[in-house]
């Protein structure tokens, strides 16, 4: 304790030192601990069920498909047979229609939910805070209809009333009654607040299709002492049985099981570790400057210390009050780092997609407390222990109290070579940082220049979805949206309005196998998949779309009437690369009768990038197929409007209000314009982008400040020497040179060993990248053209100091 007290009455004696070594650290501990805070929340923090790593989520994997939804006849084989799960859910996300009825007024609203199989809460262990689960009976044809809601809906819609439970909602039109409240913490799917029993649905003719995969997933929670690995074989095994029994469906199928975290968050992972590994390198290049200045300031304390030993303190005694010196300025750097942390937690957040609620959860707990004081712990021993081992191990100590300590004194060659070391460390791990930045900036710059198909400007988007309750048949469907374009495209401002589904950059994704008529069957497993879209007559219009050949759908592709498609130029590469499509005909396997007849070829249109390039069903460059919405009408549909208002939102409104003249109760939900749904789905490339960006920028900076730093005090502590020079004739321009050239030096031997370290880390960045690769020539040399322009301009200053050195003053100092 006499230690620390007389550590820190000495260090405030040195403001200055102090300001610059605790800021120093605040940055390079600060980024450490936002990081650390985003990694514990969305890849650490257990999820709120008990047991949570024994919960796995099941998909189907295919030749095309590594992450496919699952066959509901498949998963109740899998339900049965299976030796590995306490039992197996099944799941989908969904959004519902909700509005009150005369008990419980709610004006309409479209709601996030999901439809589940009755037994999904118990295996994920959460049990409803009002109300009961659902039961079995729940979950049958034809049983009372009930829903569950989630426990924020329930407080920001209905004022957390207890006695909503019993009364009625109408959901999709359908009256249901409240049966319970779902916790918070219930968080699977994602941003669910309302929850149905699958029950009628087991009988539908789509459901009991074994070769349908209508978006399920199957969750299960693993008997105890069952690995992962265990389950995933004896699933494997079930599947393996079902092709052989099933050939026709299930050819080629087998599972991809992942727990329920990395299944929710998985994908983020390989970004966010590099993201760590990026903020360690910042605080090991701040840890390298502060022990630079620790060096230098010992170097001017030797005759202090000398003073101490000769009084009798032994060599622990100096060593110890050198460390605790730096444990109070690493104490001071995390406090200022902590709330450094905090602040930059904002803009993370915002930074992170909005969808992610883990990402949206990240806060300053116990954990990054602990973090924190690691990591403080850490800084004073890198940046105080080699220091004090020197000053204690100092075999001339006493050999000071005869010398008269001026400035112009300077230190050993080892001290120096550690000094210089650390620079180019510093530069090194700089390099690594700029260049892994520069690959980011690229990558992001090219998906964002990836070839759209269409022109997203002025486009507003918003979701539809009328229910079937009331709109049974296919003609009221097909009545209702056409009404509604006539009234959108009729209102000023408005350019022309179309409906689609399975639109770009909707988070949606449809695709379905195809057969050219005509042609070989292929071998079941075998057969080309497309991405489906169902369209009124000025989608392409809306979307800015050209047609390359052929023609539109028009007046004659009616409901009833022979059914028409029009495709885009990848399937004309695929399948037509030497005839002309136009006239060619595809089976229709729209429906489940046999023997209808084929859809003919109409029309050929661009190829449209319907997601974040390199990812999701992106990364399969599927070709598209166009349906005309007259002969297939969808009831869930997305209405996309061209406007030439500067503002598209200032048509919501409108919009909104001719929706509620043909259906009272019927929300619009998803309002976004087209460029905003396009920078959505970049959010995981910003996200990484930005920090690294911000990282490398912070790095370079330190780095150059710490070379500035070694340079200036080589500049101070050999005054003498420039002097004689001087004194003997030496031209200032080379003193100038002399100087540079040293600082040049270790800038050059840092540059080569972080090239090094940039080629061996590059396989890192590769599985981030899109259009470029990890090992670009471009980005590397950018970032060693960055790096060297501010060393130089770093190592210019002293330099320049030094040759305005006046001889007969330094020499008159020593």
């Amino acid at each position: 304790m006499n230690d620390l007290r007389f550590a820190i009455r000495l260090l405030f004696r040195q403001p200055l030192f102090v300001l610059v070594a605790s800021a120093t650290l605040a940055l390079g501990i600060g980024a450490n601990v936002a990081i650390f805070s985003v990694i514990n929340a969305v890849l650490l923090r257990p999820l709120p069920y008990p047991d949570a790593e024994r919960l796995i989520v099941v998909r189907e994997r295919s030749v095309e498909f590594e992450n496919g939804s699952v066959s509901y006849p498949n998963y109740l084989d899998w339900r049965e047979q299976n030796r590995s799960f306490v039992d197996l859910a099944l799941v989908r996300r969904e959004n519902f229609n909700v509005s009150g009825g005369a008990a419980v007024p709610m004006s309409p609203e479209r709601i996030s939910g999901a439809v589940l199989t009755a037994n999904t809460l118990r295996i994920l262990g959460v049990n409803p805070i009002h109300g009961r689960d659902l039961r079995e009976s729940d979950d049958v044809p034809k049983a009372a209809k009930v829903v569950l809601i989630g426990e924020k809906l329930w407080r920001t819609r209905f004022g957390a009333d207890g006695g909503l439970i019993g009364r009625r909602l109408n959901v999709d039109g359908v009256e249901r009654e409240v049966i319970g409240i779902v916790p918070e913490t219930m968080q699977f799917p994602r941003l669910a607040q309302l929850y149905v029993p699958l029950a009628d649905g087991r009988a539908e003719e789509g459901t009991l299709s074994r070769g349908n995969h209508p978006g399920f997933s199957a969750l299960g929670r693993l008997k105890r002492g069952v690995s992962l690995a265990q389950a995933s074989a004896d699933l494997d095994g079930i599947a393996s049985a079902l092709e052989k029994q099933y050939p026709d469906s299930n050819t080629g199928r087998r599972i991809n099981a992942l727990t329920l975290l990395d299944s929710t968050v998985g994908t983020y992972r390989h970004s966010l570790v590099l993201m760590l590994g990026a903020v360690g390198c910042v605080l090991l290049i701040a840890c390298a400057n502060v022990a630079n200045l620790q060096l230098a300031r010992a170097s001017g304390r030797v005759k202090e210390l000398a003073v101490r030993a000769a009084l009798g303190a032994g060599r622990w005694e100096i060593a110890r009050q050198a460390f605790i010196e730096s444990l109070v300025v690493a104490a001071l750097g995390a406090i200022a780092g902590v709330l450094l942390a905090g602040w930059c937690l904002d803009s993370i957040r915002w930074l992170s997609p909005g969808t992610v609620m883990r990402f949206q959860e990240t806060r300053i707990d116990w954990p990054a407390l602990g973090y924190t004081a690691a990591i403080a712990i850490f800084t004073s021993v890198a940046v105080g222990l080699w220091p004090a081992l020197r000053t204690a191990l100092n075999p001339n100590l006493a050999a000071a109290l005869h010398t008269g300590g001026s400035r112009g004194s300077s230190d050993g060659p080892a001290t120096r070579r550690v000094r210089s070391g650390l620079v180019i460390a510093q530069v090194a791990l700089a390099l690594i940082l700029l260049a892994g930045a520069g690959l980011t900036l690229k990558s992001f710059w090219r998906a964002q220049q990836a070839p759209l198909g269409f022109d997203p400007t002025s486009i507003l988007t918003m979701s539809i979805e009328i229910p079937e309750a009331r709109y049974e048949k296919r003609e009221s469907v097909a009545g209702f949206y056409a009404q509604l374009l006539e009234r959108v495209a009729a209102l000023p401002g408005v350019t022309s309005a179309a409906i689609g589904n399975n639109i770009p950059f909707d988070e949606n994704e449809w695709d379905s196998s195809f057969h050219l008529t005509g042609t070989p069957v292929p071998p079941p497993g075998k057969e080309p998949s497309a991405e489906v879209n169902m369209i009124s007559t000025d989608y392409f219009k809306t979307m800015g779309m050209r047609l390359i050949r052929g023609r539109n759908f028009g007046a004659e592709d009616a409901a009833g009437q022979p059914k028409s498609v029009i495709i885009d130029e990848l399937f004309v590469r695929r399948h037509f690369p030497e005839v002309d499509p136009i006239g060619k005909q595809i089976d229709d396997n729209t429906g489940f009768a046999k023997d209808v007849p084929p859809m003919t070829i109409i029309g050929v249109v661009p190829r449209t990038r319907n997601e974040a390039p390199g990812e999701g069903i992106e990364a399969n460059q599927l070709p598209q197929i166009y349906y005309a919405a007259t002969q297939r009408p969808q009831n869930g549909n997305t209405l996309l409007v061209r406007t030439s208002l500067s503002d598209p939102f200032t048509l919501v409104e409108a919009i909104k209000r001719e929706v509620r003249a043909l259906d009272s109760d019927q929300p619009v939900a998803s309002i976004a314009t087209m460029a905003q749904n396009i920078g959505n789905s970049l959010a995981a490339r910003r996200l990484t982008m930005s920090m690294l960006g911000a990282f490398a920028a912070l790095a370079l900076l330190l780095a150059c400040v710490g070379l500035y730093g070694v340079m200036a005090l080589n500049v101070t502590q050999r005054t003498r020497e420039l002097g004689i020079r001087l004194a003997l004739g030496a031209e200032r321009r080379d003193v100038f040179r002399l100087v540079l050239r040293q600082g040049v030096t270790l800038v050059a031997i840092g540059l080569g060993a972080g090239l090094l370290g940039a080629l061996g880390v590059a396989r890192v960045f590769s599985g981030l990248l899109y259009a470029v690769d990890a090992l670009d020539f471009s980005a590397y040399a950018i970032a060693g053209v960055a790096l060297l322009g501010v060393a130089f301009f770093a190592c210019w200053i002293p330099a320049r100091r030094a040759t305005r050195v006046d001889p007969v003053i330094a020499l008159r100092a020593e």
